[in-house]
């Protein structure tokens, strides 16, 4: 096999390797500095690249000194990898978990009797990596739940499948000790596959980390455009694609509820656009404590808000909206010159077992509803019946007005 590949050339493509990857995730973390692991991730492809230059000087230098001081800065590179993803996942981080396998290597430096233990040496740089690589593996799975991005089983799974590696040669290099090390250094078999695969390991690593990235900005983008800004509520196009998805297979239980803050362009002309905006943001939080999942509320207009509650029927729908209304009517809001901001709102009511399970359809209904809330004093809620003469002319005036 050394015929074929050369362990010096191999180290040496490691080292132009590591700095290489390590230099460009540096740099898109000097961009933006709000992702530390970018910047861990960093000094481990560095610290990787100076272990491989360690191992390169083996032919050169007293092997003791090289393997130790290359495999302690391989470690120390595993735990500034691990503590990366620990703060990638929002984790606090244990800054001298990072340092463990480094410091393991501190006896061996000691002991003079240890250093020429190429077997131990082996075995206790494969289980470093091991329990670094598996660590890593077992959070990327726990948190994929509360972060689904799509990368993260992949990496996973190049974690868990290199830790497994190297779990297994520990073993391997404990009961046989002369197994890998019987030839010379550019001729051994079991260091050439295991620079082999740590090359492949690296190059999949960069990729995977510079994936993970990508989509949780993406997603993070994606989630920023589906909320609206001021109140921090879901917008219009997100309320549709969730209700959506919550009416198909429903059955026939489900209420929608639309809000419209009475006589809104009042409050902002007699207490000024900051203040109207304050009041929205108000409301919008009694909105959201009074909801439970899988209800989904939202902002859909300027002063106007919706509710979707898919497992209720009409009755209690009209209770919670008849609730809200007092809610809103007890806001107690006070202006800096101690002016009371006067805010109440009406409610139309639509069920799916009137209207159909179609959300535009709900939302003409209760728009309808709403509209004759309106017409008959504000700071109530009416119903949307089908059968009504009255939503008759309502659904012409709706139909004329679009």
């Amino acid at each position: 096999m050394g015929e074929l590949i050369n362990v010096s050339t191999l180290l040496l493509v490691g080292v132009l390797g590591g700095v290489t990857a390590g230099t460009a995730l540096a740099a898109i973390w000097l961009v933006d500095r709000r992702t530390a692991a970018l910047g861990l991730w960093a000094a481990s492809l560095w610290l990787g690249a100076t272990a491989c230059a360690f191992y390169m000087l083996r032919p050169v230098v007293p092997d003791w000194t090289s393997i130790l001081f290359g495999n302690a800065v391989l470690a120390f590179a595993y735990g500034l990898i691990w503590l990366g993803f620990q703060l990638f996942e929002g984790c606090r981080p244990v800054v001298w978990k990072a340092a463990v396998g480094a410091v393991a290597w501190l006896p061996f430096v000691a002991v003079p009797f240890l250093r020429n233990e190429p077997a131990l040496h082996a075995a206790l740089a494969a289980s470093v990596m091991a329990v670094y690589s598996l660590a890593i593996a077992w959070k990327l799975v726990v948190r994929r739940r509360v972060e689904p991005l799509p990368a993260r089983l992949p990496t996973a799974v190049l974690f868990a499948a290199h830790g497994t590696l190297y779990a297994l040669r520990v073993p391997l290099l404990l009961l046989l000790p002369d197994f890998g090390f019987d030839a010379s250094f550019d001729q051994s078999p079991l260091f050439i596959a295991g620079v082999l695969e740590a090359l492949l390991f690296t190059l999949f690593l960069v990729v995977a980390m510079l994936t993970l990235m990508a989509q949780r900005d993406a997603r993070y983008h994606r989630k920023a455009a589906e909320i609206d800004a001021l109140t921090s509520l879901p917008n219009r196009s997100a309320f549709f694609r969730a209700a959506e998805a919550l009416l198909q297979g429903g059955g026939e239980r489900g209420v929608l509820l639309v809000f419209d803050l009475d006589h809104f362009h009042l409050v902002n002309d007699r207490f000024g656009r900051e203040e109207g905006d304050r009041a929205l943001r108000a409301f919008a939080q009694v909105l959201h404590r009074e909801v439970r999942p899988p209800d989904i509320v939202a902002r859909v207009g300027d002063e106007e808000f919706a509710l979707f509650m898919p497992s209720i029927r009409l009755d209690v729908g009209l209770s919670i909206a008849e609730y809200l209304c007092r809610r809103t009517e007890e806001l107690k809001l006070v202006t800096q010159d101690g002016e009371h901001i006067p805010l109440t709102t009406s409610v139309g009511v639509a069920s799916v077992a009137d209207v159909g399970a179609e959300i535009g359809s709900l939302m003409a209904a209760a728009g309808m509803a709403l509209t004759e809330a309106k017409r008959i004093g504000r700071n109530r809620c009416r119903v949307y019946r089908a059968a009504s003469k009255t939503h008759s002319r309502l659904v012409d005036d709706w139909l004329k007005t679009g």
